[in-house]
């Protein structure tokens, strides 16, 4: 399929599948740039994920130009940055609690020790921290 109107067509039709499998599309959006977030330490808004995901899609037509999927997900993408680019949904400081929480889900903070008497003693002698050394 290289004819543009069935690009077209394809791009609006597989945006319901997607739907349908990920949910609205916003909310996907808002929980991926929450994550970026984290990853990143900086704010990310769903406007950048967005033209992310659009460069993702550029950057395989590389190796494929030929496959449709890319141009109608590249479609897709663009249309959802327009759609979120007025949309204030950087990470702002309401957003923090919701993004501390998704942390501790994918990341959960481990105990630290809080007392001498919690820490492991460890013993090393002279010679064999010498030895460790050489």
């Amino acid at each position: 399929m290289t004819n543009h109107t069935e690009i077209l067509m394809s791009a609006g039709s597989i945006l319901k599948e997607r739907a349908r499998q990920y949910g609205p599309e916003e909310a996907c959006f808002d929980r991926i740039s929450k994550l970026a977030t984290i990853i990143l330490n900086k704010p990310i808004s769903i406007y950048d994920i967005a033209m992310i995901h659009v460069a993702t899609k550029l950057g395989r037509l590389q190796e494929s130009r030929t496959l449709d999927d890319n141009y109608i997900d590249a479609v897709n993408y663009l249309a959802f940055a327009a759609q979120f680019a007025n949309s204030q949904s950087s990470v702002s400081t309401a957003m923090e609690d919701d993004i501390v929480a998704i942390a501790k889900r994918f990341a959960p903070i481990q105990k630290q020790p809080t007392q001498v008497t919690d820490l492991v003693p460890v013993t090393v002698s002279f010679e064999e921290n010498k030895a460790q050394k050489a």
